[in-house]
């Protein structure tokens, strides 16, 4: 098992060049697609969540539920954002794409640190659901860092 997992890395480098020609453009798209669909995803996860001060422990199945979501969400990003890094590693980049790609990368670690903070956010609650360690204030003063760095989400701005 070790042997494939040392000689994957090389294979993946030696057959990139075997490959067609490659498209920046459609790199470009599927990244910021990518990008869109996983925040309409978040926005749609953190939608589904209920006021943590509404006691309601019935549904602690639901929200770890909804904490593995925004996990995968997240991992899924992140995977996306290296596979745009290795598609791109032997193309010549004009200018503009440069600048295009990394405002795909920033906006992509972007949204990736605001799905963490939010599953921080509930899963603080959740370990804290029958106790009061998670005060209403300190619940409040994370949600709104969470909602100062939301506004920042790039692509669907009228979703807030």
């Amino acid at each position: 098992m070790k042997f494939s997992y040392l000689y994957l890395p090389l294979l993946i480098i030696w057959a990139n060049p075997l490959q067609a020609h490659i498209d920046i453009n459609e790199i470009k798209d599927n990244m910021y697609y990518e990008i869109v669909n996983t925040k309409k995803k978040y926005l749609s996860i953190k939608n589904n969540f209920r006021s943590p001060y509404i006691n309601n422990t019935n549904n602690y199945s639901l929200y770890t539920n909804y904490l593995d979501s925004l996990r995968f969400l997240a991992e899924n990003l992140e995977i996306n954002r290296q596979k745009l890094f290795l598609s791109i590693r032997d193309i010549d980049l004009s200018d503009d794409d440069i600048h295009f790609i990394n405002e795909l990368n920033n906006n992509s670690i972007l949204l990736f640190n605001i799905i963490n903070d939010f599953g921080r956010i509930y899963h603080t609650y959740l370990i804290n659901m029958i106790s009061s360690e998670y005060s209403l204030e300190q619940y409040s003063l994370d949600m709104e860092s969470l909602l100062r760095l939301e506004k920042n989400i790039p692509y669907l701005p009228n979703l807030h």
